[in-house]
């Protein structure tokens, strides 16, 4: 069987950062990487939403 995941570099933030994201993360009753993965995702699909939207209005 293949694992489809893997991992990335490590991301350096500060105590601060990492404090909100853990008060998040247990708030929404998930762990820290799920919510990374999500925020992730999220931001990508974003963003590849806007460059479509950019070639067609070229």
């Amino acid at each position: 069987m293949t694992e489809d995941r893997t991992t990335l570099p490590a991301v350096r933030v500060d105590m601060a950062f990492k404090q909100r994201l853990a008060a998040y993360a247990e708030s929404q009753e998930r762990d820290v990487s799920w919510v990374i993965r999500k925020a992730i995702k999220e931001y990508l699909d974003r963003r590849e939403e806007r460059s479509i939207e950019q070639d067609l209005d070229r």
